[in-house]
């Protein structure tokens, strides 16, 4: 592991450590309101602020910035797929002149009348989406311009991309990682097992799963 490896893993394994301490003081956070999405969003910041993360915009990708460790943020109702709009989720991020790992936020909750409450909740290592990093940073969006009859309408490029959610077969609070040293950096996460991901090469890549000693 080379050091900005470390310290992107540093800083991610403290954002799922203060993610597990609000979940110790409430374990089913309200995290979604029928018409209003950002209830998420409003949850994972919460106790984050002394760690200025910079927020890149609602249709900016990652979500957010902490220590130069991109952060997305999904929820979903479903243990189904996860919608990546425009952008291939990986271990990596680049945007404009920042650039560094990438980890996904990934929270499931269950409805009750117009509320949703967080029922699974991980932290994962991009890479266990895809491990290809020059794939993801290939695509990009583009627009062609100068459609129509007239010659002034916009046809904007853009993929939708969609991946299956970790909560398949990892359920409730997790951190997720392709390091099988975590605890070294914080003694209050427990290894739990293990998700082998073969790619399409044949190659296989192993995720560590790792428990919060509070939850």
């Amino acid at each position: 592991m080379i050091e900005y490896e470390k310290n992107a893993l540093i800083t991610a394994i403290e954002v799922f450590h203060r993610s597990c301490e609000k979940l110790h003081k409430h374990r089913n956070p309200n995290i979604y309101l029928k018409g209003n999405d950002e209830l998420l969003s409003d949850w994972f910041f919460e106790g984050l602020r002394d760690l200025n993360p910079v927020s890149l915009g609602a249709n900016d990708h990652p979500d957010c910035v902490i220590n130069n460790v991109g952060f997305e943020l999904k929820s979903l109702r479903t243990k189904g797929q996860i919608q990546f709009n425009s952008t291939i989720p990986c271990g990596a991020f680049k945007h404009n002149d920042l650039q560094g790992e990438c980890y996904y936020v990934v929270a499931r909750y269950k409805t009750d009348r117009t509320y949703g409450y967080l029922t699974d909740y991980s932290i994962v290592d991009g890479d266990f989406f895809n491990d290809d990093r020059d794939c993801a940073f290939a695509h990009a969006n583009t627009q062609e311009t100068g459609f129509g009859s007239y010659g002034d309408g916009v046809v904007r490029h853009r993929k939708m991309y969609q991946f299956p959610s970790p909560h398949r077969t990892i359920e409730g609070v997790s951190f997720i990682s392709k390091y099988n040293n975590v605890t070294k950096f914080n003694n209050s996460l427990i290894k739990d097992g293990h998700v082998d991901r073969v790619n399409i090469n044949g190659k296989n890549n192993r995720f560590y799963i790792y428990r919060h000693k509070l939850l």
